[in-house]
């Protein structure tokens, strides 16, 4: 598939998706915000305080990516003082993490959508001397773009899961003519750096340069620390706290189960559940309601209020699962339950809290199989195996114990990526 080709049935398809867009727009938050950035119209007091600046643009999709990339972002900030970073976004919710975390230390934008006309006027916004790609996005238009002006494109912490190698896989013919237009990889891992290759990326553009996750600055959570997490989630100091983060549909019910066996072991233990996607709330409040729980939305739970004893959390706010992670005795990290690919584990293992998740990690194989490894977690294969391991992890202190102290320092041992991609977008600067 040729540029030209590409560029033809993407705005046919858009022509043809308007009125879906329309509605789409007019009925959702997460379409409507920043529509008009993603169409390359910015704000004029955003285009004021960029001209005239060297700007290095780091574009990081939706949360995960963005708070990946903020220790690399304030790095940049404090070895570029004569520069201005630039940290864009897709979805929402990566929207207002990025502008609530990234400080002074970045103008915060979303990123265009990939039409010609777009991209141009984002790039003629920011006017980039340097371009951070963090994990893989690979949009034909920008990349075209920015290499067209002479600008080093780069991928940091690329990442290429087996679903997205099979689906890139299709686009071979695109890809070898757009690949090389990027001026170097930094892959996380050396599956990642084959499968690069294989699409068609110069060889000797590709690194692998770590996984900057590792580098999330998360410290292991004493015991003051705990309590005080859960004093600000209105949960009891002394309660054990059973945590399901990331939580994917299909998963709450067993998990539910968990907690009913919980209880009957340890009638005090209180349970948080937060849904990947906070708009899930109200679906995941009726599932537990039909199992004759309580529930309360943190969204609506005035600052300070006490969490009745006995009823479920249920965490719909953006930005404070690692608070939350914080306040827990035992964590359940979602999206592996469910054929998923599974969620980020690295933040509670960096804190020292025993990890439990299902057979589906392929997202997070490296991190998944370090904890494996240096017995830092533990991996169970059906929903049986969450209720028996919960269980039995709230009983015994000493195993709970000694499986987060492997796992904090499994991550500790792994940080480093975040120094070294650093290090080769200074030295492509100097260049």
């Amino acid at each position: 598939m040729t540029l030209f080709l590409y560029n033809f049935l993407l705005d046919l398809f858009f022509i043809l998706a308007a009125p879906w867009f329309v509605v789409q727009v007019a009925r959702k938050e997460k379409y409507r915000a920043g529509i008009a950035q993603r169409l390359g119209r910015y704000p004029k007091e955003l285009e004021d305080s960029l001209r005239g600046k060297r700007c290095v643009w780091v574009h990081a999709v939706s949360v995960g990516e963005v708070l990946a990339a903020l220790p690399l972002v304030k790095a940049l900030a404090k070895s570029l003082p004569g520069h201005r970073i630039v940290l864009s976004t897709v979805t929402l919710t990566g929207q207002r993490v990025a502008r609530e975390k990234a400080g002074g230390d970045a103008a915060v934008i979303y990123f265009p959508l990939d039409l010609r006309f777009a991209v141009r006027r984002a790039i003629n916004l920011v006017s980039p001397v340097l371009v951070a790609i963090v994990e893989t996005e690979l949009w034909p238009n920008f990349i075209a773009e920015t290499a067209g002006r002479g600008v080093p494109l780069v991928i940091v912490n690329g990442r290429i899961s087996d679903r997205s190698f099979r689906g890139y896989r299709r686009l071979r013919v695109m890809l070898r003519r757009i690949l090389p237009l990027i001026t170097r990889f930094s892959m996380q891992t050396e599956l990642d750096a084959e499968r690069i290759r294989a699409l068609g990326a110069p060889p000797d553009r590709v690194k692998v340069g770590g996984n900057m996750k590792f580098d999330c600055g998360l410290s292991p959570a004493g015991e003051e620390e705990t309590r005080a997490a859960r004093v600000a989630l209105g949960l009891r100091e002394d309660a054990p706290v059973i945590v399901a983060g990331s939580t994917h549909r299909g998963e709450e019910e067993v998990l539910m189960e968990a907690f009913d066996a919980a209880r009957r072991v340890l009638p005090g233990t209180a349970f948080v559940i937060v849904p990947r996607h906070p708009e899930r709330r109200d679906e995941v409040k009726t599932l537990c309601e039909a199992r004759g729980a309580r529930c309360v939305l943190r969204s609506r739970t005035p600052a300070g209020e006490k969490i009745p004893g006995g009823a479920i959390l249920i965490a719909d706010t953006i930005g404070e699962l690692a608070r939350i992670y914080r306040a827990a005795t035992v964590v359940f990290v979602g999206k592996s339950l469910v054929d998923g690919g599974g969620q980020n584990i690295i933040e509670p293992a960096s804190m020292g809290k025993p990890v439990v998740f299902g057979p589906s990690m392929h997202n997070f194989r490296e991190a998944a199989e370090l904890l494996l490894k240096n017995r830092g977690a533990l991996q169970i294969a059906d929903a049986r195996g969450l209720v028996e391991t919960i269980t039995s992890l709230l009983k015994d202190a000493r195993a709970r114990e000694e499986l987060g102290r492997r796992a904090a320092e499994a991550m500790a041992g792994s940080r480093g990526a975040t120094q070294r991609n650093l290090e080769l977008l200074l030295s492509l600067l100097a260049d």
